[in-house]
């Protein structure tokens, strides 16, 4: 004897924009009263949490969503974060959010149908600001909160606008499959030591990094956001650390040629190849700009100036208030 058909859920709430399908199961499971595995087992799905439904959605549980939730498999599949059954890239949080929209939260806090909502911005390593409203994000982890620069820093305000290019480029790619893997190479690429400069035993915030070659000054900004803890392998960037690196993203992704020669020349040996096929495939991409010859190292950033270097002497004499980047 075949398994009962089960029904639909009797009421549909609304998905709201941006929603994680996690979220939207969750909200529908405290709206009945139970928890978002029961709902799950009630319709014959076993996944560990509900959030690996984001993660790695197979075809057969989205069949049963969709009849569940009455809505096109498109629709679920847009509120996941993975592409062919994996994520899509390596910059996405896995369980915890890594930043958050106040404004957002506060909103949907305050309704008790959206309570607890859960956007998929806020698992996303390479956001600065909420595609809802525009606002600037919020470091969620107590961790990342160590590293709040001052919002009116003069680097943060030179490279503020390239830092949102940079953002929307990897927003862009990672619609597509695999897309954002590259750029997810880049940004690390970009917080390795350059070689040529290593200081021996010396505190890793201040080790010159090949992001200030691309944004000039960025040595001496991240000297002045904690250097005795700076997470320079952090697999999801503090937003402090995160709006310079955009702009590095977003000036090599532009012409990225260009700066293979220069890059390389400073990476440290074992590094190079990696970060060529890095930048060669970014070159074949379709976010890359028409060379410009009349520049080796064209890009956005090629006339910022570092605002530290103007007097040496003031060079850590900076402000060090912990505010959020608002």
């Amino acid at each position: 004897m075949g398994q009962q058909p089960i029904r639909p859920l009797p009421v549909i709430l609304a998905p709201l924009a941006d929603e994680l399908l996690s979220s939207w199961i969750n909200r529908h499971a405290a709206f009945i009263g139970v928890s978002g595995k029961r709902l799950l087992r009630h319709y014959r799905i076993d996944v560990p949490t509900v959030r690996d439904l984001d993660l790695e959605l197979s075809g057969c549980d989205e069949s049963k969503l969709a009849e569940a939730l009455r809505c096109s498999p498109h629709v679920l599949r847009k509120m996941t974060q993975s592409r062919g059954g994996r994520v899509r890239s390596g910059l996405v949080a896995i369980r915890q959010p890594t930043q958050i929209c106040r404004p957002c939260a506060v909103r949907h806090s305050a309704n008790s149908v959206t309570r607890n909502a859960r956007l998929r911005s806020w698992m996303e390593g390479w956001r600065v600001t909420c595609p809802i409203c525009h606002t600037e994000l919020e470091d969620f982890r107590l961790y990342t909160r160590l590293f709040r620069a001052d919002p009116a820093d003069a680097l943060l305000m030179q490279i503020k606008d390239i830092a949102r290019e940079g953002e929307q480029k990897i927003d862009r790619s990672s619609r597509r499959r695999g897309g954002a893997s590259a750029y997810a190479t880049l940004m690390r690429g970009l917080l390795l030591p350059q070689a040529t400069r290593i200081r021996p035993r010396d505190i890793a915030a201040v080790i010159p990094r090949l992001l200030d070659l691309v944004v000039p000054g960025a040595d001496d900004f991240f000297g002045r956001i904690a250097p005795e803890n700076w997470p320079c392998t952090s697999r999801m960037l503090p937003l402090s650390v995160r709006i310079p690196v955009l702009a590095g993203v977003a000036t090599v992704s532009g012409h990225p040629e260009n700066w293979i020669g220069k890059l390389m020349s400073a990476a440290a040996p074992p590094h190079r190849a990696n970060l060529r096929n890095c930048l060669e495939a970014l070159a074949h991409s379709d976010d890359a700009q028409p060379p410009d010859s009349t520049s080796p190292d064209s890009g956005y950033c090629g006339s910022i100036r570092n605002p530290a270097r103007g007097n040496s002497d003031n060079k850590w004499q900076q402000p060090r208030e912990r505010a959020l980047f608002r």
